[in-house]
């Protein structure tokens, strides 16, 4: 306090001592207690529920759009049952809810929620019922209005690198050829029911699909387990099962599909210009062309070096030749001789006919002497 204001103070302290001082009521004073007319009322943002989680219980204040945030993983001791608490938001100026849902400032809360009680079912509520799980996920799984645009604008997959690889695609297309069993793909279904539940795959299942992928999937069960669980045969669960990874293969394939196709070059657009010469002009041009081709070929077939290949062979370089051995002049007889290789060609054919006819006489003389020799031994 400033020096003066204590200096005050204490004056007055002892001026005035209690024994002295007039007690009276004052009127400036404000009501302790009014009525609930005249109270202006508090500002909430949201209803808040506390109690041991069951399905029914569950259900009347989801019905009621009651939202779970906490859920204990320890159920209690006393009535087995986990601790669930809900909230409702309320409409409030002082909270800033502009791009949310009917939710309003409570939907980040709820979706972050969504996502650790997702992961926490295959171990903390391992054995939770499954309409009690799907009832807390509250998951999407009618897409029917969605199918025809496929858009990734939504938040959907966008990538098929994000959660498998080109071998685990193989395998899935195998199972869902039935070449191969179920436990093949047992570790890529945890992945895929992670991403279904998040709302990343738009495809469509009914709630027996949905409920054996969440055992599976989520939960990690064996069939036996869902058999108790769902009271249907083994052959039945896994017929609903294929059913789902069908779905789920042909909507990843259509993904990678896209992916390829958008790797490949593009053709050109052909941009087609307006045809403004007559049929006519075209006519005449095509017989141009075709007149200049058959004068161009015409040209080629009547060139000397063409038809030099087919000259006939000129015997006056023989004839030269023969006055020249002759001494340049033209024998009494007034003939002279020309080489020709068709004279040659009938001196070997007749060299070859004697050569023959030789060898028979030969064999021939050689037959006769023997015969003779056989006579005189006679």
């Amino acid at each position: 306090m400033p020096e003066e204001t204590r200096v005050k103070v204490t004056d007055a302290a002892e001026k005035v001592s209690l024994l002295e001082e007039n007690i009276k009521p004052r009127t400036d004073l404000p009501h302790l207690l009014v009525h609930l007319r005249e109270r202006r009322p508090e500002k909430l943002h949201y209803i808040g529920v506390s109690f041991g989680l069951t399905l029914d219980l569950f259900r009347f204040w989801r019905k009621h759009k009651f939202a779970p945030f906490y859920i204990g993983q320890i159920p209690s001791s006393v009535t087995g049952e986990h601790t669930c608490m809900v909230l409702k938001p309320l409409n409030n100026d002082d909270v800033d809810v502009s791009g949310s849902d009917d939710s309003g400032f409570f939907t980040p809360f709820y979706q972050d929620f969504k996502r650790r009680f997702t992961r926490l079912l295959g171990s903390s509520f391992r054995t939770m019922e499954y309409k009690l799980a799907l009832s807390i996920l509250d998951p999407k799984i009618n897409f029917m209005e969605l199918e025809s645009t496929m858009s990734t604008s939504y938040g959907f997959l966008k990538s098929i690198n994000e959660i498998l690889s080109p071998h685990d695609m193989e395998r899935l297309e195998a199972y869902t050829s039935n070449l191969a069993d179920f436990h093949l793909i047992l570790d890529l279904v945890h992945g895929l029911a992670y991403q279904y539940f998040q709302e990343k795959l738009p495809v469509t299942l009914s709630y027996a699909q949905a409920s054996v992928l969440l055992c599976i999937g989520l939960q990690k069960q064996d069939i036996s387990y869902i058999e108790g669980q769902m009271k249907l045969e083994r052959q039945q669960i896994l017929s609903l099962f294929i059913k789902v990874m069908k779905k789920f293969h042909r909507y990843l394939y259509g993904i990678a599909s896209k992916e390829i196709d958008s790797t490949l070059p593009r053709l050109k657009e052909i941009v087609m210009k307006p045809h403004n010469i007559s049929v006519d002009d075209d006519l005449n041009d095509a017989a141009k062309e075709v007149e200049e081709g058959m004068k161009a070929k015409m040209e080629g077939l009547l060139n000397p070096e063409f038809l030099q290949h087919y000259a006939i062979a000129d015997r006056e370089a023989d004839f030269e030749n023969a006055l020249q051995n002759g001494g340049g002049k033209i024998p009494s007889g007034g003939l002279i001789s020309v080489k020709s290789s068709r004279n040659k060609m009938e001196k070997r054919g007749k060299q070859k006919e004697s050569h023959k006819s030789g060898k028979k006489r030969s064999k021939d003389d050689h037959g006769s002497k023997s015969n003779k020799k056989k006579k005189s031994e006679l």
